[in-house]
């Protein structure tokens, strides 16, 4: 079975079939690639073995194709704190090439997101590095947030960009 077929499997209405295609996923992380944004939409999946298999399989997966970066700041701005910090995880895994994304990446860093998101939104930026411009005015208000995790990730994100 491909893993573009077993990553579909993971939208089955069959909790079992789900379960089955997100340890084959984690088992092949390298080759989830190809599917890398329908495994951050399960890292939030109510079920908490689906997600425990998707968080793996992300844990272990490289930068994203540059296909699915877009897909992927969509869904930085997910209500589900796992879905965001992944997506913001996998567009920093992708570096420069995720140079267009920098702006949603700048909105979740300020907003009200959970404390590990937005500090992994900096991270990413600081990962982009000088292509991430756009995103200074973000960078810069989040070096006065009162968490001080926020505030470090946002001045080495700063450094960064130069």
């Amino acid at each position: 079975m491909h893993i573009s077929d077993i990553g579909k499997l993971l939208g089955s209405d069959d909790l079992e079939t789900q379960r089955q295609a997100a340890e084959r996923l984690s088992q092949n992380a390298e080759a989830a690639v190809e599917v890398a944004v329908v495994v951050v939409e399960h890292s939030g999946d109510s079920d908490r073995v689906v997600a425990e298999y998707c968080v793996a399989t992300l844990e272990d997966l490289g930068p994203p194709a540059a296909s699915s970066l877009e897909s992927l700041a969509q869904l930085t701005q997910s209500n589900n704190s796992d879905v965001a910090y992944w997506a913001a995880t996998l567009l920093g895994r992708a570096g420069v090439t995720a140079a267009e994304q920098a702006g949603a990446l700048g909105q979740l860093l300020g907003s009200e997101a959970a404390e590990t998101v937005r500090e992994r939104a900096a991270w990413a930026l600081g990962r982009i590095g000088r292509a991430a411009e756009a995103a200074r005015p973000h960078l810069e208000s989040a070096t006065k947030a009162t968490s001080k995790r926020i505030a470090l990730a946002a001045t080495k994100a700063l450094d960064a960009l130069g």
